[in-house]
């Protein structure tokens, strides 16, 4: 898998992927991250991260989230 630092909202996350996901696909995910609350800094156990099944348009995600960190395990298109 290939870690890639993004910038985005003025936060640094770090997503790691096997997947060639466009920049508009990455906005998407962290902007669906962002506003389930995903990345609270009060959360009480960093050590384990939370699963995300996430649906954008005509695509399903499957991602891992610690801290700043996530992780998509699985994209999956469907025919629109």
């Amino acid at each position: 898998m290939e870690v890639y630092p993004i910038h985005h909202k003025n936060l640094f996350f770090r997503i790691i992927t096997d997947y060639d996901l466009t920049f508009q696909e990455v906005r998407g995910i962290l902007d669906y991250l962002l506003q389930v609350g995903a990345f609270k800094e009060e959360a009480d156990d960093w050590e384990c991260g939370k699963f995300y099944d996430i649906q954008l348009d005509n695509i399903h995600y499957e991602a891992d989230v610690n801290y700043y960190e996530v992780v998509i395990y699985r994209r999956t298109e469907f025919p629109g």
